[in-house]
């Protein structure tokens, strides 16, 4: 039987190398944050660099 919604996200698991998550956690350590919103942020700020250097779409060139 499935789990009853909570009404939050849901939990996405991976497994970051060892020296990459330390020093997650002592950035966030060191900006009173939770490493979960750092890596969050991380993943906006990605999202919105690849968009930025995809190239435009035929449509896009046209309009």
């Amino acid at each position: 039987m499935a789990r009853p919604a909570t009404g939050q996200t849901p939990v996405k698991t991976f497994r970051p190398p060892a020296p990459l998550w330390k020093e997650v956690e002592e950035i966030a350590a060191a900006e009173g944050r939770k490493n979960s919103e750092l890596i969050i942020e991380a993943l906006h700020d990605l999202v919105r660099k690849k968009r930025r250097e995809r190239p435009a779409s035929s449509e896009e060139k046209t309009a």
